[in-house]
């Protein structure tokens, strides 16, 4: 009886791992997924041959756990090596570091792979996806050129890890010889947190000196909810006790609706200087009232949030505001960096030079 139940666990674990060995074959997988994949099919590989072959089936299966393990303490360990990394995931309000779940996966598999489970399922449609894998895969590769070993804030999203008394932050720093003073915050929409989307702002941000930072809630990335606004605190908190008291804030899809629904609490944080808002706008006159110069970046391709709507949000927030379509769908960060690059850079050295 106890062969058969093993047999049974084997055929349900088998599936999802028979999926992503197929899927593996159409996306770009890294090394470690390889591994991962190889030592996960063999602890399958035990619990399906119990039946048949009990002789092997507890030799299979400790391999393969012992093989997870081994893997998951190579990630730790390189990425304990990296003394001098400039992209960082730190555990907040605790000022901890990186907590190891962040960084036993590379993102790189965990986003592909899920992005493409994510179109296959309706979530995004034929134009969204299109191109996507390339340009996830050519982030990743940019960002491996800086530092091999990247955290992640995903699997702790996903494990409803994040929240007020301990929760995940990207904080990528400048290559600058001299500490920054200016700080930019960036909140994240719905799926949650991504080290490689931070990647691609701070890569503007960079430019004036200054430190990207980009916290973490739930995974609906509901910034006004109680937990979402204690983050959010924390996180100014934060940039306050490293020295800065001069900061931008940012927030692309549900992370600039957010940002729309927090204009009140905001009025309060004199060290803010500028906000910008990426395919995602609401409250526009609230937004003027704090009379914050203000980004609006818009993808004309966009399917979930219309451009018309951008385009009476920016009409509300008058000559605060400086309006830009760009020839590009929601996910015009990942798939289009450079053109939201160039004006975020350009319009940050505006407000730093006084125009």
């Amino acid at each position: 009886m106890y062969k058969f139940l093993s047999l049974l666990l084997g055929i349900i674990f088998a599936v999802p791992i028979l999926g992503v060995i197929t899927l593996a074959f159409t996306v770009p997988i890294t090394i470690w997924g390889i591994l991962y994949l190889v030592a996960c099919s063999l602890v399958v590989c035990g619990f399906v041959i119990a039946p048949w072959i009990p002789k092997y089936r507890f030799i299979l299966s400790l391999a393969g756990l012992i093989a997870v393990i081994l893997i998951a303490g190579t990630r730790l360990l390189l990425a304990g090596q990296n003394t001098t990394s400039r992209i960082n995931v730190i555990t907040l309000p605790q000022r901890e570091g990186t907590r190891w779940l962040s960084t036993i996966i590379d993102e790189q598999d965990t986003l592909i792979f899920g992005e493409t489970l994510f179109h296959l399922m309706g979530g995004s449609s034929a134009r969204e996806h299109e191109n996507t894998t390339q340009a996830l895969h050519k982030s990743y590769s940019d960002m491996r050129q800086v530092q091999n070993i990247v955290a992640s804030p995903t699997i702790n999203t996903y494990l409803n890890s994040q929240i007020p008394t301990a929760f995940d932050v990207v904080f990528i720093e400048p290559e600058v010889n001299y500490h920054p003073e200016i700080g930019f915050v960036f909140l994240h929409g719905y799926m949650g947190n991504v080290t490689a989307q931070c990647w691609e702002i701070a890569q503007a941000v960079a430019q004036l000196g200054a430190v990207t930072v980009c916290p973490s809630t739930e995974w609906r990335g509901e910034w006004w909810q109680p937990e979402g606004q204690a983050v959010l605190q924390s996180t100014f908190e934060y940039l306050r006790s490293q020295g800065i008291h001069k900061f931008y804030l940012g927030g692309f899809s549900n992370g600039g609706f957010s940002i729309g629904r927090l204009a009140s609490q905001l009025a309060d944080e004199a060290d803010l200087n500028g906000l910008i808002f990426i395919d995602g706008f609401i409250n526009g006159g609230s937004i003027r009232e704090l009379g914050l110069p203000v980004l609006i970046i818009q993808g004309v391709q966009d399917e979930r949030v219309a451009v018309e709507a951008a385009r009476r949000f920016a009409e509300e927030i008058g000559n605060l505001g400086t309006y830009i379509e760009l020839d590009a769908d929601h996910f015009l960060i990942m798939k289009q960096p450079n053109l939201v690059q160039n004006e975020i850079e350009k319009w940050l050295k505006e407000q730093e030079t006084g125009k």
